[in-house]
């Protein structure tokens, strides 16, 4: 059986095994090193889709890449500290009493980050050009017209691809770097998060 396309149909719940089989491929011993590393290098981007999305995959939250460094420290070492990414950890089970090499908590970076950022005269954020006054992407001439010949050049196959373009190109223009309002909402909840372990 085929689709419309004149490829091979898959059966229903197909999906489902596939997943599963990806999950496993995530948790094997061989690959997983790999996985944990798409997890912390979204989580140093700030990109809270992905990190949810590699969360999903059964990644452990408080894997450790240099200097022993987890997601959480990593996302706010990094210059777009995120609240959703940092919420998203925390959901999945990410430990933010955790140090690195240098004895440092997610929470100690964050405090620090916040500091500096105050001591900063910084004009608020300001949005991408490439964005509309509702926050949707707006490309410009040159660009949709590269696109749209990328597409006729690709063919039927193409509209995937140029999805994918479109949305990674959305990540990146929605992106802000060193927001204090987003180091603050951080700030707030690993402190949340490092209370509520605590015994009384």
């Amino acid at each position: 059986m085929t689709d419309c396309r004149g490829r091979a149909a898959v059966p229903a719940g197909a999906t489902i095994i596939v997943m599963d089989e990806f999950r496993d491929l995530a948790r094997s011993p061989k690959h997983r090193r790999r996985f944990e590393r798409l997890l912390f290098l979204a989580a140093e981007r700030g990109d809270a889709d992905l990190v949810a999305e590699r969360l999903g995959w059964g990644i452990d939250p408080d894997c450790r890449f240099g200097e022993a460094r987890t997601p959480l420290i990593a996302n706010m070492r990094g210059s777009c500290p995120s609240a959703a990414t940092v919420r998203a950890l925390l959901r999945h089970g990410a430990e933010p009493g955790l140090t690195d090499e240098t004895g440092l908590s997610a929470l100690d970076y964050a405090r620090r980050k916040l500091i500096r950022l105050q001591g900063r005269n910084r004009r608020p954020p300001q949005k991408s050009p490439s964005l509309d006054e509702n926050g949707q992407l707006a490309l410009g001439v040159e660009e949709q017209t590269e696109i749209d010949e990328l597409r006729a050049e690709l063919g039927p196959d193409g509209g995937e691809f140029v999805r994918i373009y479109w949305n990674e190109r959305l990540r990146a223009a929605r992106r802000v770097f060193d927001d204090p309002r987003e180091v603050e909402a951080i700030v707030e909840l690993l402190e949340a998060a490092g209370n509520s372990g605590r015994a009384d």
